[in-house]
C-alpha cells in the first residue's frame, strides 16, 4: 500500500512538472526577438480544422515588420519553432484585417452553426500581408511541421 501511494505521488509530481513545461513553453502576448528581428505576438485563437475535426488547433498570431523577406521569415519561423516546438502560428506583416481573418477562419471551420458568418478579408490584403503559417497539416510530408504559405504549400521544413 505504501508503494502504491509513493508511486501515485511520484506520478502526480511528474504530471505537474510536464504540465508546467508545456505551459511555460507557450508563446506569450507581446514583443519578442526572433532571428534578430523584433516581432509581436498578438495572442491566439483555437479552431477544430475541417480537415482534422478530431483535433483542436491553437494558432498564435505573429506580426513581423513589413520589410521581412521570405528568407528572413524562414529564419524567424525556425527560431519560433525552436523556442515553441509543435506550436502553430500565422505570420502577418499588417494588423489591419487580422481580426476579420481570425473571425472568418473560425466561421469556415465551425461545425456547430454557432459562429457568426464573416466575410473573408480583401484578397489583395491577404496576399500582401498573410505571409505564412507554421503547421503540420501536410499529408504529402507526413504531417511534418513546416513553414507553409497561406495555401498549405511547403516553404521550409522545420527542425
Amino acid at each position: 500500500m505504501i508503494y502504491v501511494k509513493k508511486c501515485t505521488a511520484i506520478l502526480i509530481l511528474l504530471l505537474l512538472v510536464v504540465s508546467w513545461e508545456i505551459f511555460a513553453a507557450m508563446p506569450r502576448k507581446g514583443n519578442i526577438l526572433l532571428a534578430n528581428t523584433e516581432i509581436e505576438i498578438l495572442g491566439s485563437y483555437k479552431i477544430k480544422h475541417m480537415l482534422f475535426p478530431n483535433e483542436e488547433w491553437e494558432f498564435f498570431i505573429v506580426v513581423v515588420p513589413d520589410y521581412v523577406s521570405q528568407g528572413s521569415l524562414i529564419h524567424i519561423a525556425k527560431d519560433f519553432y525552436i523556442k515553441y516546438p509543435n506550436t502553430r502560428a500565422r505570420f502577418f506583416n499588417d494588423k489591419k484585417h487580422i481580426q476579420q481573418y481570425i473571425d472568418r477562419d473560425r466561421y469556415v471551420n465551425d461545425r456547430t452553426g454557432r459562429v457568426r458568418e464573416v466575410e473573408f478579408p480583401n484578397s489583395v490584403w491577404v496576399q500582401r500581408h498573410h505571409l505564412g503559417n507554421i503547421n503540420n497539416r501536410s499529408q504529402s510530408h507526413n504531417r511534418k511541421w513546416m513553414l507553409e504559405d497561406r495555401y498549405g504549400t511547403n516553404i521550409s521544413l522545420l527542425p
